[in-house]
């Protein structure tokens, strides 16, 4: 079966927090695309990505993604340029899972990612560069999401039982 549930969103909008507390609700097991980059790799996403440089790293997003996307019954968390290539959306939109979007704005995901910390895309001018991802991917999110949820004003239980409503 594939994931019952896949998040989509930028760095910071809560897709791994969420996606645990989805997971234990429903009594399924979380996934995280990023983390099992790491998995298998052995290193982090940052170093990847410094070592080895971004084509490389979305070679081994675009293997995890097709992987997990044949997984049995998760939620499934996809790091925010996971969706990004032309096959990622293809698949997405294929996938008879929901996929949600959680979206986020500048100003509420500043303080969550602190724009300081391991985050390779944002190391020159964090806040425009978030910006410019945003604006570049936010169409993306949106035309392959079957759903979408503003976070910035809710809880992370309001976000968990909006996601539990769309998938029951």
């Amino acid at each position: 079966m594939p994931p019952r549930v896949i998040l989509i969103g930028p760095m910071g909008s809560g897709k791994t927090t969420i996606g645990q507390l989805v997971a234990a609700r429903l009594d399924i097991t979380f996934r995280d695309t990023d983390h099992v980059i790491e998995e298998r790799s052995g290193r982090t996403v940052a170093d990847i990505f410094l070592e080895d440089g971004e084509d490389a790293f979305r070679l081994l997003e675009k293997a995890v993604l097709r992987d997990e996307l044949l997984s049995d019954e998760t939620v499934l968390a996809l790091g925010g340029g996971a969706p990004i290539s032309m096959d990622a959306q293809s698949a997405l939109r294929a996938i008879a899972s929901p996929v949600i979007y959680l979206d986020i704005s500048l100003a509420t995901v500043a303080p969550r990612i602190g724009f300081n910390r391991d985050r390779p895309l944002l190391l020159h001018n964090p806040r425009g560069q978030w910006q410019t991802l945003m604006e570049a991917r936010r169409p993306i999110y949106e035309s392959i999401a079957d759903t979408v949820i503003d976070v910035n004003t809710k809880s992370e239980s309001d976000i968990v039982s909006e996601i539990l409503e769309v998938i029951k």
